[in-house]
């Protein structure tokens, strides 16, 4: 199999930043207590792009790692520190469970087509899928409890955690929208970015760009 590692990564996260920059404006209006989030959220995802192209032979653990360590450098920006919260998190999930950035371009993949995939490795590429649904799901439940100045959780998954993203993910379905905005309306309504609204219309614009990109470069993603 070919995977995918950080330089893969990277033109990912510029595309999330373009996408960015284009509403900066927007999202500044949007910010009515320092009208300057647009300009953090265009930060942030420069540095993380720089961040994986640095680290383009490493894990896909490792870049996350390595973007919000240099995250974290920016104090004055509030949102810098709940992204590099969210990239530890993903980082911790990942490498405990073994996946890569491979693992979750092909998941994404299979989530945003139309068209039913052929199972060319059995149970063994259903496990995977499940690893990775597990990964990001428990990613976004220990990002919440961060925010909220409470301990992660070892277990962080369990029936009220699956029941609230599923209404997440049916709400979000009543809103319409292509397959890529349903997902990223869920994700961001279960995030702790819900929490203040212009951190929830970035958020969300950030993951659907991320959708997007993953869907539209396909595998003319780099590979090592």
């Amino acid at each position: 199999m070919v995977e995918h590692h950080a330089d893969a990564l990277a033109p990912l996260f510029q595309a999330v930043g373009e996408a960015l920059h284009q509403n900066q404006l927007a999202l500044n209006q949007a910010d009515s207590y320092n009208g300057n989030h647009g300009d953090h959220m265009v930060e942030i995802f420069t540095i993380a792009a720089n961040a994986a192209e640095e680290m383009s032979s490493s894990s896909l653990p490792e870049a996350m790692e390595h973007a919000a360590a240099l995250l974290h450098q920016l104090p004055e920006n509030g949102s810098a520190q709940v992204y590099a919260h969210g990239l530890e998190q993903i980082a911790e999930q990942f490498r405990s469970r073994q996946l890569e950035l491979d693992d979750l371009l092909t998941q994404v993949r299979k989530a945003l087509s139309d068209k039913e995939q052929p199972e060319t490795h059995g149970e063994s590429n259903a496990t995977k899928s499940g690893e990775v649904l597990k990964a990001l799901m428990a990613s976004l439940v220990n990002w919440g409890r961060i925010e909220r100045g409470q301990p992660i959780s070892d277990r962080p998954l369990d029936m009220g955690t699956l029941f609230e993203f599923g209404m997440a993910y049916l709400q979000a379905r009543q809103h319409g929208g292509e397959r890529a905005e349903v997902l990223a309306d869920a994700a961001t309504s279960v995030s702790p970015l819900s929490s203040v609204p212009h951190r929830y219309q970035s958020g969300k614009l950030a993951i659907l760009a991320l959708l997007q990109a993953i869907q539209r470069f396909g595998r003319d993603l780099p590979a090592r």
